[in-house]
């Protein structure tokens, strides 16, 4: 009985994550209600995946950063398939959202 419900968790916690890796979805959620900001990685550098070097500065300055949990500098062997996943998911939709950004004054 435990494991049927066990099964039923996992299945109904696999079903949110999969909705939530959508980035076309939480950009224009996120757009909607007014939050441009890009997703950076946690580090020295904050990176803006998917956005190019030459306009992190300014793409940063225009939008905003935020940190995506699991999403830093330090990558552990068992965390690299997870971390290139959410490096994907980033990468997408900060290029999604700049399009959402104010435009630089």
């Amino acid at each position: 009985m435990a494991s049927a419900r066990l099964l039923i968790l996992l299945a109904l916690l696999s079903g949110c994550q999969a909705q939530a890796d959508v980035p076309s979805r939480d950009v224009e959620a996120r757009a909607g209600a007014g939050d441009t900001r890009l997703i950076v990685r946690a580090g020295r550098g904050q990176v803006a995946p998917g956005i190019p070097a030459e306009q992190q500065a300014e793409a940063k300055a225009r939008c905003g950063i935020r940190y995506l949990d699991g999403l830093g500098d330090v990558i552990r062997p068992e965390e690299r398939e997870q971390h290139e996943r959410l490096s994907a998911y980033a990468s997408e939709y900060n290029r999604l959202m700049l399009s959402h950004c104010p435009p630089s004054r």
